[in-house]
Parts: structure tokens; C-alpha cells; sequence
């Protein structure tokens, strides 16, 4: 048989489980709703794919982009290149340029790209290396 004792413990025991699976559940779909979900997109000229992701766009609220750049005439990641967003609102104004800086992997790029105000802007991306100097107008990035 057993033992007071002995019946209080594990019912100590389980309770403490018990509290620790509803705290554990209970945080876990908090954590998943604060991060918001990167945006990425695909775009080709000629020469380079260019494969970007980079968290939605807030008003003065920094974004960074991670750039993956392939060149397409042998299929290699672009090493060593000068790597530069030139941001402009969509309506016009002027422009403010970003320059990225070079990955820890070959053919990435890392560029953090702060907006100030609300609206749809238009960045061209400009990819300058020893053999390569390609421009890509791209439109679309929404600002909320």
C-alpha cells in the first residue's frame, strides 16, 4: 500500500508538471504573433537573379535586407561587389542611397534600409563588381 506520504508527494510532483505544461503552451503562441513574417522576392535582369528577403517596411523603424545574388551566365553566387539601394518615394522626391555590406557567405549582402514616412517607394539595386555592372528598377515596397 501506499503511504500518505508518499500519495502527497506525487501529487506534488504532478501539479508541478501540470503548471509548467500550461506556462510552456501558454507563452508559446505569444513569441510566434510579435515576429512578422519576411517578405522575399525574386528578381531577375540579364545577367543576375537577385533574391531578397527583408522584414515588412514600418515608418521610421529600420528593415534589413538580406541579398542573395546568383550570376546567371555560370550560375555562382557574385563575389566582391559594390552593392547600393537607391530609395525613392514612389510619387517622387529625393532619393537616399544604402549601401550594403558583404555577407558572411559568398553572394550575400546585407544592406538596413530606414524609411521615414508611409507610402510606396521604388528601389533600384545596383550590383558593380569586376565583371558586372547591372542596375534593377524594382516598384512596390509598401510603407505603413
Amino acid at each position: 500500500m501506499i503511504d500518505l506520504r508518499s500519495r502527497r508527494f506525487w501529487s506534488a510532483v504532478l501539479l508541478s508538471i501540470s503548471a509548467m505544461l500550461v506556462v510552456a503552451c501558454g507563452s508559446a503562441p505569444k513569441a510566434e504573433s510579435d515576429e512578422e513574417e519576411a517578405i522575399a522576392r525574386t528578381e531577375f535582369t540579364d545577367r543576375i537573379e537577385n533574391f531578397f528577403e527583408y522584414a515588412p517596411l514600418k515608418a521610421g523603424k529600420p528593415s534589413q535586407f538580406l541579398i542573395h545574388l546568383t550570376d546567371l551566365s555560370d550560375g555562382a553566387p557574385v563575389e566582391k561587389a559594390d552593392v547600393k539601394l537607391t530609395i525613392r518615394k514612389a510619387s517622387g522626391g529625393e532619393a537616399r542611397e544604402v549601401v550594403a555590406k558583404v555577407g558572411r557567405v559568398t553572394g550575400i549582402y546585407v544592406a538596413e534600409v530606414e524609411l521615414p514616412d508611409k507610402g510606396s517607394y521604388d528601389i533600384v539595386f545596383h550590383v558593380k563588381n569586376a565583371t558586372l555592372d547591372e542596375r534593377m528598377p524594382l516598384k512596390e515596397f509598401e510603407v505603413e
